[in-house]
């Protein structure tokens, strides 16, 4: 594979761009990453540099490599040779993405074989709509075999806007889908939790699936069952939520579903849907640079000498991290196992089927 990266915090907008495409000649697919704030301008200018190149983008809080991580500027990956890569945007994805099933079905029949081909996903965040965009988009892949890698665009965490850009157009409720595929070998994932279960678990008996809201776990109100697990009462609740999410318990796979708040009726609402008779678990945190240590021991293991990999982050985690100082550092020390890698930060994390928050993904390409 033949790619390009860089990243610049000049200030002034054209100059940052200038930067952070270096040498890049004549790319096939650009990923960007940027904050909110200037990130309109930067859609427009790197589009009108490569007009010829799929260009798409989202908003973040981090954006992470090899050399550490940057919350100002810009963060670029240009790919050159290696790919193929088609792309398209569904819109309206709180209300009817499935209007633009002919978007996916277009681009899955132009990528021929399924073969090393993932469907990298760019979702903005604060609506709901994650579900949504992975039953549309499932809905096409499913029987093709491709699956899923993306996560929900991000902001500075205070909860307010998120935006993607397809081609030079910015949307606030869009999904943004690239079917890519690697013709230097197999792409290989990595679903990484630094959360363990505890021994208090629950059946979603009564739920809003819609607005993510449990109001009942093995038919009793949910918060002050889960307050009590947590040895504390409903007043106190709402100060553990962070540090204690929940992990929605498929067959042997655990999905994180973060807390939100506690609603009326002593419900739980979460940062992703809870099904009715949904197993779930309460978790703690586990001790995370063990984790990550073996998560990285794992790839270099699978693929000793990666051609590139990429890397969504959990804004939680990433919040988490920044609060005792590490960070940059552990940006940093992923690049020594994935080498050159490109991340963000936002809102939750998708992976196949599935949507889930405060969670590690990565694709490495062999």
């Amino acid at each position: 594979m033949k790619y390009k990266m860089g990243r610049s915090t000049h200030q002034d907008v054209q100059q940052s761009i200038n930067e952070a495409i270096g040498e890049l000649k004549h790319p096939k697919l650009i990923l960007f990453f940027s904050s909110v704030r200037n990130f309109d301008a930067y859609t427009i200018g790197i589009k009108e540099k490569f007009p010829n190149c799929l260009v798409i983008g989202s908003t973040t809080f981090a954006s992470f490599c090899k050399e550490g991580i940057s919350k100002e500027g810009i963060l670029v990956l240009g790919i050159e040779e290696g790919i193929e890569c088609y792309g398209d945007v569904l819109e309206e994805v709180d209300q009817y993405p499935i209007k633009y099933v002919p978007r996916i079905e277009a681009c899955v029949e132009s990528i021929g074989t399924s073969t090393n081909t993932m469907c990298l996903t760019f979702t903005t965040g604060l609506i709901s709509c994650e579900e949504l965009v992975l039953s549309t988009l499932n809905s096409v892949l499913n029987s093709r075999q491709i699956p899923i890698f993306g996560g929900t665009a991000g902001d500075e965490g205070k909860a307010e806007k998120t935006l993607v850009s397809y081609n030079g157009k910015v949307y606030e409720k869009a999904c943004i889908f690239v079917i890519l595929k690697n013709l230097g070998g197999k792409i290989h994932f990595y679903q990484e939790n630094i959360y363990k279960p505890t021994a208090h678990h629950f059946i979603a008996t009564k739920v809003d699936v819609r607005n993510r809201i449990v109001y009942e776990y093995d038919g009793k109100p949910a918060a002050p069952q889960v307050a009590q697990a947590l040895g504390t009462d409903l007043q106190h609740l709402p100060s553990y939520l962070d540090s204690y999410p929940m992990g929605r318990m498929i067959g042997n796979d655990m999905y994180i579903t973060a807390n939100k708040e506690v609603v009326e009726q002593k419900g739980m609402a979460y940062h992703a849907r809870v099904y009715k008779n949904s197993q779930m678990v309460l978790l703690e945190p586990d001790n995370y640079k063990n984790v990550i240590k073996q998560t990285m021991e794992r790839i270099h293991q699978d693929v000793p000498k990666p051609s590139l990999a990429l890397v969504v982050h959990c804004l939680a985690r990433s919040l988490l991290f920044e609060s005792q100082g590490y960070l940059d550092q552990f940006a940093r020390e992923m690049g020594q196992t994935l080498g050159n890698y490109v991340g963000f930060a936002g809102y939750g994390e998708q992976l196949d089927h599935q949507h889930f928050n405060q969670t590690m993904i990565i694709a490495v390409f062999e």
